[in-house]
């Protein structure tokens, strides 16, 4: 009885395993239909002067599925997370959160700020986000300022309009740093 039913198992398994291949297709096509590329540009902007250092990169996500983004330096830490929803209308609400970890050294206390912000865009549309905030106050003293510059889109427009510009195969960027600055 053991041996009918291990065997019964088996088939079932074998027969649900075959059913589950054409499933997972169509769900990965559907993940790739809906799936969004998130494009980062960090900058660090002194008072009145040109960007002193800027990175790039790209992420692939899904909406409802958060992409983070880390700068450490000497005496701050920022981290800022990203994750896009998609709004019936067709546009994207961008929730973004920053965390600081700042100090005038590394002895001294620690300060911490966040932040939080919903944002709604268009596909496409680039936002600029300031994990340190951004008031007089910053503008007035001697103090650099974080700038993330975001900007969503289909993953499919964007792998059509980025046929493997210092990608992988699939055109994947992820990681891919640049040392300048995008006009």
């Amino acid at each position: 009885m053991k041996r009918f039913i291990t065997i019964l198992l088996l088939t079932l398994l074998v027969s649900s395993l075959y059913s589950e291949d054409v499933d997972l297709e169509s769900a990965i096509r559907t993940l790739l239909d809906n799936a969004l590329m998130i494009n980062i540009e960090a900058r660090i902007l002194p008072p009145d002067k040109e960007p002193i250092w800027n990175t790039k990169s790209s992420e692939l996500t899904i909406p409802g599925r958060s992409v983070a983004v880390k700068l450490v330096g000497e005496n701050i830490r920022v981290y800022a997370i990203f994750t896009p929803y998609n709004l019936e209308n067709g546009n994207i609400l961008l929730v973004a959160q920053g965390q600081v970890w700042l100090s005038d050294t590394p002895e001294k206390e620690v300060k911490y700020l966040s932040t939080f912000r919903s944002i709604p865009i268009t596909l496409g549309e680039k936002v600029l986000f300031f994990p340190l905030g951004f008031s007089d106050k910053l503008a007035n003293k001697k103090h650099f300022n974080i700038e993330l510059e975001i900007q969503i889109v289909p993953y499919k427009s964007y792998k059509k309009d980025n046929q493997n510009p210092g990608g992988d195969a699939e055109g994947n960027t992820k990681g891919n740093t640049e040392g300048k600055e995008t006009p």
